[in-house]
C-alpha cells in the first residue's frame, strides 16, 4: 500500500501491514506523545499568565493597601467634656480643652515614640520641648498621630493599641504651664527621620472629630495622602530645619 511518506502516517502503515485485528499501540503511543507535548505547552501558558494576573493583583493591593483596610476609629477622649477648634495658628492642628480628660488611642496602631518627662524651660523655649509630655503614635492607616501637653502618660514606645484604649491624660505640660490645661492633636503623614514640624500637624483634625464624635467611622487617609501628593519632601524639609 502507497501512504506516502508523512510522518503521521507511519504508525498507522505498520499496523495495517502486520495484522487487521491490530491494536495500534504505536499509533496511539504516537498521538499520545504529541498531546502530551501540546497539554504541556498549554498548561505552562495557564501557569505563566496566571503568575501576572496574581502578581499585578498584589501590587495594586498593596499600593492601595491605606484606603483598603476596614480600620475603626473612635473619639480620643473621654470621662470629661471636652470642646476643641476648628482653628490653629501657623499650621493644621486642634487644642481640645477638658482638664484631666482621659486621651485615647483613636485607631489601632503603635506608639512609636513617648515623652514621659517634662523637658520645656521658659527660658529657653526650646520648639523640641514644647509639647511637654508626649505620645506619638502611628496607626495601621500610615497617619501620624501627635498628643502633647498631657499630665500622664500611660503608654510606652513599641506597645500596640487598639482604638479607644487609654493611652493618657490632658494636662498642663510643655509651655501649656503658662497658657491652660489642653491637649494639642496633630495628625499628619509618617515620616522617616525625626523632625518636628511636621508632626506638629499638617491636617486639620476638627473635621474627623466631629465624626467621631457622632459613631462615623471616618478615615483621615485620603487627606493625608492628597498632602503628600502636593507636598512630597516635605518631611525632609522639616528633617534639615530642625
Amino acid at each position: 500500500m502507497a501512504i506516502g511518506s508523512n510522518s503521521m502516517s507511519e504508525p498507522l502503515d505498520r499496523c495495517l501491514i502486520t495484522s487487521v485485528s491490530c491494536s495500534c499501540n504505536a499509533l496511539q503511543k504516537f498521538y499520545l506523545k504529541k498531546s502530551s507535548k501540546f497539554m504541556l505547552r498549554r498548561l505552562f501558558v495557564i501557569v505563566v499568565a496566571s503568575f501576572f494576573v496574581i502578581s499585578s493583583a498584589a501590587v495594586a493591593s498593596s499600593d492601595d493597601s491605606d484606603n483598603k483596610r476596614d480600620l475603626k476609629y473612635v473619639f480620643p477622649f473621654s470621662k470629661v467634656p471636652v470642646t476643641y477648634s476648628r482653628d490653629h495658628l501657623n499650621y493644621p492642628a486642634t487644642d481640645v480643652h477638658g482638664c484631666y480628660a482621659r486621651v485615647l488611642a483613636p485607631t489601632s496602631g503603635v506608639v512609636f515614640d513617648v515623652e514621659a518627662k517634662d523637658l520645656w524651660i521658659k527660658e529657653i523655649d526650646a520648639p523640641g520641648t514644647r509639647g511637654g509630655l508626649t505620645i506619638t503614635l502611628h496607626g495601621d492607616d500610615r497617619v501620624r498621630y501627635y498628643f502633647s501637653h498631657l499630665g500622664r502618660v500611660k503608654v510606652k514606645r513599641d506597645d500596640r493599641v487598639e482604638p479607644g484604649q487609654w493611652i493618657g491624660v490632658m494636662g498642663s505640660s510643655g509651655n501649656a504651664q503658662i497658657t491652660k490645661c489642653h491637649t494639642h492633636l496633630g495628625m499628619s503623614r509618617i515620616c522617616p527621620q525625626s523632625e518636628y514640624k511636621v508632626l506638629q500637624g499638617e491636617i486639620w483634625p476638627w473635621k474627623f472629630l466631629d465624626a467621631w464624635l457622632k459613631g462615623i467611622n471616618k478615615s483621615p487617609v485620603e487627606a493625608k495622602n492628597r498632602i503628600v501628593k502636593a507636598s512630597p519632601q516635605a518631611c525632609e524639609t522639616a528633617a534639615a530645619q530642625d
